[in-house]
């Protein structure tokens, strides 16, 4: 996602901007789970560098896990309620969730955190430092986001400015690194972008 597309987009709610998604990517290829909880290979779009996110997880956390999947309705897995979407979209879908999720979510379930501090923050941290996979599909869909540095500073800045008083959010969330668990990289080898995101 460019900067200018994001001036374009912010102001959307999460709904509005998983419609935006839809109109632009179109709905799910097929539904995400299939009847017995596991996963449908074919919904995948990461040759075009696009992830599948659920529409619902503004109510449920980790849908895209058999065990937590199976526990909410077999609805939320249908293609209508699939969107694609780029890794800076897919951030900006659980920002917003952060800072409206819905009314009736899961009780004791904070939604949308878990993905920004667990998953796509400590994965983009490492690429946009340098670290380079060798999956194709993830390079896929590393490539589509990575000339936008701005627009990952930019949203990181809104996390850290609105979410700041959602459960789970701490400043130092933030500095983390998603491939020093396997040995691939390290928090050190972030530290300029570190410093960055810490000026926001």
């Amino acid at each position: 996602m460019k900067l200018a597309e994001y001036e374009k987009v912010k102001n959307y709610t999460y709904l509005e901007y998983c419609d935006y998604l839809q109109d632009k990517y179109g709905i799910g290829l097929c539904d995400y789970m299939t009847q017995s909880w596991n996963k449908n290979p074919k919904v995948t779009r990461t040759n075009e560098g696009l992830l599948a996110h659920h529409k619902y997880e503004d109510h449920a956390i980790m849908l895209s896990n058999k065990e937590y999947a199976r526990n909410n309705p077999f609805e939320w897995q249908l293609a209508e309620n699939i969107v694609y979407c780029d890794y800076l979209e897919h951030l900006l879908l659980h920002i917003l969730i952060c800072e409206h999720p819905a009314a009736d979510k899961n009780i004791l379930e904070a939604v949308g955190i878990g993905g920004v501090i667990n998953y796509i923050v400590p994965e983009l941290n490492d690429v946009y430092s340098g670290w380079q996979t060798g999956k194709k599909w993830q390079k896929n869909c590393h490539d589509a986001i990575m000339d936008d540095k701005d627009t990952y500073l930019t949203l990181l800045k809104r996390f850290k400015t609105t979410c700041r008083s959602y459960p789970h959010f701490k400043e130092d969330c933030l500095y983390t690194s998603f491939n020093e668990h396997y040995g691939l990289w390290s928090k050190e080898q972030n530290q300029e972008l570190f410093n960055e995101i810490e000026s926001l």
